[in-house]
């Protein structure tokens, strides 16, 4: 009888937990040549093209916050006696892309894709 109620409460709870950006992100997918490379390449290359989206001066600190948090736990992975415990905190470039997206403007959101996919285009 426990598991049944158990069962139940997670099942009424588990769509409760799926984040909204989950749903958000479906909307936008990670440029292919990103999901290799570090978390900090998203927010440094929106900033990039800080004028061509036309951010605003809070987006863009904002941006900017994301990419120091992201350098910041890069170099402690890198210097970390035990980097398989730091990497497990590290942030993926899929978390690191969601959360520059939700600064933007939708209207800010596709250019930005675009910027991205243009950019690793560019470098090939």
């Amino acid at each position: 009888m426990r598991n049944r109620i158990f069962r139940l409460a997670i099942s009424a709870a588990v769509p409760l937990a799926i984040p909204a950006a989950a749903v958000f992100a479906q909307a936008f997918t990670l440029p292919q040549p990103l999901t290799s490379a570090p978390a900090y390449e998203v927010p440094d290359r929106l900033l990039a093209h800080r004028a061509d989206l036309a951010l605003t001066e809070p987006q863009a600190a904002e941006l900017a916050r994301l990419s120091a948090d992201l350098h910041t736990q890069a170099r402690l992975q890198a210097m970390s006696s035990k980097p398989w415990a730091t990497a497990a905190r590290q942030a993926s470039p899929r978390q690191a892309f969601d959360r520059a997206l939700k600064t933007l403007t939708p209207s800010q959101r596709a250019p930005a894709v675009r910027a991205l996919a243009a950019t690793e285009e560019s470098a090939r």
